[in-house]
Parts: structure tokens; C-alpha cells; sequence
């Protein structure tokens, strides 16, 4: 082996401890730090979903189902010119089955049948929601389901809610890492811990001094998430 074979080999090994050591080193210095954070963002309901039924009772099918179609159509016509558009209403569902009376025997007779069809809304001016009521009650609606109120930006609402959460995440480990003697140096990883559909929380605001009935009060839209920051310890600290 020459001479300068030799002192190339020696630099290589002596390159190869350094690096090691280095290396051991750094990883001794760096620490990881997990932290969950939550965060929220809140809006006034802009859009709600309501259902109405409307029932006929009778021997005669065909005259029942004409009645609930024609009572049916004078609604949409009287919704449409209150300014709810075809898509947003849903009529297509029709249930017809026999109805049951007891007689004097206590046994189960059939007493002709029940025509009904579901109408759902969707009103994107909930303001108008006591007056598109009144409308279907007067027009023949039998019976108004349970109203939801809704967020139509719910997806951006959510995802504000989730940088919301990563920052309070981030204050927390910036705090925590302080107390022990260490710096955040970066982010690892971050977990949605949340349910992917925004979890909707409903908040009941109502005003003494308002003179409306309905009123949808204020929901708050929550996200979770688990983070995990890089840290290193900082000079003169005792670890």
C-alpha cells in the first residue's frame, strides 16, 4: 500500500468517527414535543332545511293521491313566488298504505287507507322561515317536521377551525418548551383528530328586544388535532 493510499484511508476513517459523533450528538440535543391543540370558529346559521307532510284519509285511493298532488303542487307554486327555487325543494317522496281502527271488539279493522307525500325545503333566507310556515299551513300542509338550521360554508368554517387549532397547539408547545429549558425548531407532523364532517355545536342567542318568533341562534364549528414539534435544548440549560 503506497503512502498516499495510506493517508487517504486514515482520513476517510477519521471523517467517518467525526461523523458519528456528530451525529450522536445532534440526536442528543434534539427532542420531540406532542401537543393537542382545539380551535372553533362560530356563524349565524344563513340557510336552514325544513319538512313538510301533507295526508289524506280515505276509501278511495286515486281521488286521495289527486288531492295530495294537487295540494302538493299549489305549494311549490306558492314557494316558488316566495322566492324558494325548484332545487331546492324535494317532493318526489309518496307513502300510501291501509289505516287500522279498532272496533268494538277490540279487534284490528281496515279503514281505508292514508295517502301522504314529504316535501322538503331547503330556505336559504331563514328570515322568511314564520312566513313560509304560515304559508303551509293555510295551504293544507298536516304536519311540519324538526327544523335544522345550517352553515352553508361549513367545509371553510372547519378548516379555519382547524388552523385555529394548530396555533393553539403551537402557543401551548412554545410555552411548555420555555418551562423546560428547550426552542421549537420546527413541526414534525400534524393528526386530525377531529370527525371529518364539522361537529356543529348549537349555541341559543335570543334577544329580548327582537321581534321575531324563530330565530336560529349562533352554532360553533370545533376541530381537534394532535402536533408533534421538533425541539432543541438551549444553551446553559440542565436537562
Amino acid at each position: 500500500m503506497t503512502q498516499s493510499n495510506s493517508k487517504s484511508r486514515f482520513l476517510f476513517v477519521c471523517l467517518v468517527f467525526l461523523t458519528a459523533g456528530f451525529t450522536t450528538f445532534a440526536q442528543a440535543d434534539e427532542r420531540t414535543l406532542s401537543i393537542s391543540g382545539s380551535g372553533s370558529v362560530s356563524a349565524i346559521p344563513d340557510q336552514m332545511s325544513l319538512t313538510f307532510w301533507i295526508e289524506e284519509r280515505g276509501n278511495k285511493l286515486s281521488s286521495q293521491k289527486s288531492m295530495v298532488d294537487d295540494t302538493t303542487s299549489r305549494l311549490i307554486n306558492d314557494l316558488n313566488d316566495k322566492g324558494v327555487e325548484d332545487k331546492d325543494i324535494r317532493s318526489y317522496q309518496l307513502q300510501i298504505y291501509p289505516r287500522y281502527e279498532q272496533n268494538d271488539d277490540g279487534k284490528r279493522e281496515q279503514d281505508g287507507f292514508v295517502v301522504k307525500r314529504e316535501v322538503q325545503i331547503t330556505l336559504l333566507e331563514p328570515e322568511n322561515y314564520d312566513k313560509i310556515i304560515d304559508l303551509a299551513l293555510a295551504r293544507g300542509v298536516t304536519r311540519v317536521g324538526q327544523v335544522q338550521f345550517e352553515i352553508s360554508d361549513q367545509q371553510g368554517l372547519y378548516q379555519q377551525a382547524l388552523v385555529n387549532a394548530y396555533e393553539q397547539a403551537k402557543n401551548k408547545a412554545e410555552r411548555l418548551a420555555t418551562a423546560a429549558g428547550l426552542k421549537l425548531t420546527g413541526t414534525l407532523s400534524i393528526a386530525e383528530r377531529s370527525m371529518s364532517r364539522p361537529m356543529v355545536m348549537q349555541m341559543a342567542e335570543i334577544s329580548s328586544r327582537s321581534n321575531k318568533v324563530s330565530l336560529p341562534g349562533q352554532q360553533t364549528i370545533e376541530a381537534q388535532v394532535e402536533v408533534i414539534f421538533s425541539t432543541k435544548t438551549l444553551s446553559g440549560a440542565d436537562n
